[in-house]
């Protein structure tokens, strides 16, 4: 069985971009919901090995972990934040892991406090 993958695309000014997907099996209604608000254009954060993208998506944790590994893209709850784990790491706090950045995580590691960041859908 194929799980239904969102192709995405992270665009930093400047920096380059990024590829990602969300996987849909992993948080059905919160992939769906985030899925639906693209494009989303904010400021992404760098802080404590994570990029931080504030986002205006309001949900509750469909799976929750407090674990990642680095490219994993999470969602917080209580940030309404779209996390990118920029290393292994255990969390203070419960998020959903969605999926994962497939192409070009370096791009996170450049800014060194924070930088522009547009996220949309792109179909391949």
């Amino acid at each position: 069985m194929s799980a239904e993958k969102y192709k995405l695309k992270f665009t930093l000014p400047d920096i380059g971009e990024a590829r990602g997907e969300l996987i849909r099996i992993k948080g059905p209604h919160l992939t769906e919901k985030i899925n639906r608000s693209l494009p989303i254009t904010s400021r992404g954060l760098k802080r404590d090995d994570m990029f931080v993208i504030p986002v205006k998506v309001i949900y509750v944790i469909e799976r929750p972990t407090q674990t990642g590994r680095r490219g994993d893209i999470l969602f917080s709850s209580t940030s309404k934040a779209i996390i990118i784990l920029l290393k292994e790491k255990r969390l203070d706090f419960k998020v959903a892991n969605l999926g994962s950045i497939t192409k070009n995580i370096k791009i996170f590691d450049q800014p060194t406090v924070s930088s522009g960041v547009r996220i949309e859908e792109i179909n391949e």
